[in-house]
């Protein structure tokens, strides 16, 4: 006969827990940043796959009040480790993760709008490094400026700057575009 706590349940792990609702919260916004990077679906998943593989390896050890910035910093050094190895790079829209089935625009409607994420993908390509990943941390992976300022090691204040400037550029282009 199993003994009194044998019969009890299992006390959730509160590691598992907290890796769970990592998992749930960030897998998205890591896989689009990874994708940012790499250009690859498949790539920017394995990517943030190997992420959370080691974030699982080191929960007792990190400061959880600081996951995004570390999970952002992890992602973007395994994105550039990846590129170094592969020295290619496929071009890609980061649209693609976000899609969900819905009745569909009709065909001048769906080159529009291609044609229109192709040139907002260039002009963020175009921007000036901190200015493109501060403007990936807070509009494709939500990150809060805090968040944004550890993982480039820049002040606050700057990551207000240089989200400023990257938008501001992209609007006046969008402007230019449609006058």
């Amino acid at each position: 006969m199993p003994t009194e706590p044998a019969m009890r349940e299992r006390e959730p792990d509160p590691h598992q827990q907290f890796l769970l609702a990592t998992l749930e919260r960030y897998e998205r916004p890591v896989i689009r940043y990874a994708l940012s990077v790499v250009h690859d679906l498949d790539q920017a998943r394995d990517i943030a796959q190997d992420v959370f593989i080691k974030l699982s390896r080191n929960l007792t050890t990190l400061d959880r009040t600081r996951i995004a910035p570390w999970l952002f910093t992890v992602c973007k050094n395994r994105a550039l480790d990846h590129l170094r190895k592969h020295q290619r790079l496929v071009p890609m829209e980061t649209a693609t993760i976000d899609q969900q089935t819905s009745s569909s625009p009709g065909p001048s409607e769906a080159i529009e709008e291609q044609e229109l994420s192709q040139q907002l993908t260039r002009w963020m390509s175009e921007l000036p490094e901190k200015q493109r990943e501060a403007v990936r941390l807070k509009f494709e992976s939500g990150l809060s400026y805090k968040e944004i300022s550890e993982v480039l090691h820049t002040s606050i204040g700057n990551v207000g700057t240089l989200i400023h400037l990257g938008v501001t550029n992209l609007r006046e282009r969008w402007l230019t575009l449609n006058a």
